[in-house]
């Protein structure tokens, strides 16, 4: 079987691709080996920059800053201080006693799955467009060398020109066909009883709220993508799919697999509370 697209045109595919992959993968190591807890995921909602570790009286107290106030100075951004354990807190009861109850999880899980399967039928839909809009560009460059070929027109520098279109065209299009291809979908989401979830839910829980849990950044880090704070607001994002990676993995007796971004759930918290 003849390949569908030639090797300059796959390597063109490949490079294209490195170049949009997203450089953040490079800084996880360093904000999970950050004391701070939210270090790398919580960003300032006034000005967008991210939160830092700020200490004060000799490193008594510990506060979330905003960079740009830290290396701009305060009249970089208006926002203030957080205290860090008040606001560490939150996050872990919020996700604790909002995300991971029971009927949250099912209802999160069932979405994901209708989402994945969405995603499926929309990939699809592109290619069948693209596969249409091929033969259409096939056709066409196939009837101009018939028409050379039998005289009814010269090769001329239009004729040439239109079939130097027709081959472009058609490189583009199979350049697009096989980058959505060759982009990765997730997996099939398992369908977990509800004794699975609600076993753990319990067991994330607790691993969350135990007091000085080693484990607890390793969990914020698959569960949530960013926590942004403005005053006493924050909202909290975090992952569908690192949701559901946690689930399997927990269920094969893993729990260190960084998951795969799809879509958002949000939370909302008064940091006052």
């Amino acid at each position: 079987m003849p390949a569908i697209v030639d090797a300059a045109t796959f390597e063109r595919v490949r490079l294209l691709r490195e170049s949009r992959a997203p450089g953040s993968a490079i800084a996880i190591p360093k904000a999970l080996s950050s004391p701070v807890l939210l270090a790398g995921i919580i960003k300032c909602a006034v000005c967008g920059h991210r939160m830092t570790l700020s200490t004060g009286k000799s490193g008594a107290y510990r506060y979330y800053k905003c960079s740009s106030r830290s290396g701009q100075g305060n009249h970089a951004c208006t926002s203030k201080n957080l205290p860090m354990e008040k606001l560490d807190g939150i996050v872990l009861n919020q996700i604790a006693n909002t995300v991971l109850q029971p009927e949250r999880l099912q209802s999160l899980m069932t979405e994901l799955r209708m989402k994945i399967q969405s995603g499926k039928n929309s990939r699809q839909e592109v290619i069948s467009e693209l596969e249409r809009q091929l033969k259409n560009t096939e056709d066409r460059q196939n009837r101009l060398l018939d028409a050379i070929e039998s005289g009814t027109v010269e090769l001329d520098e239009i004729t040439h020109r239109r079939s130097q279109q027709n081959k472009t065209a058609r490189e583009v299009l199979l350049i697009k066909m096989a980058e959505t291809r060759s982009t990765p979908m997730p997996a099939e989401i398992e369908y977990l009883k509800p004794s699975q979830v609600d076993l753990f839910g319990k067991a994330l829980r607790s691993k969350l709220l135990a007091k000085d849990s080693s484990l607890a950044k390793s969990y914020i880090r698959i569960l949530l993508d960013e926590v942004l704070v403005e005053d006493d607001t924050a909202m909290i994002k975090g992952s569908y799919a690192g949701l559901a990676n946690a689930m399997h993995q927990m269920k094969i007796g893993t729990n260190n697999l960084v998951p795969t971004l799809i879509q958002n759930w949000c939370a909302r918290r008064d940091s006052n509370s």
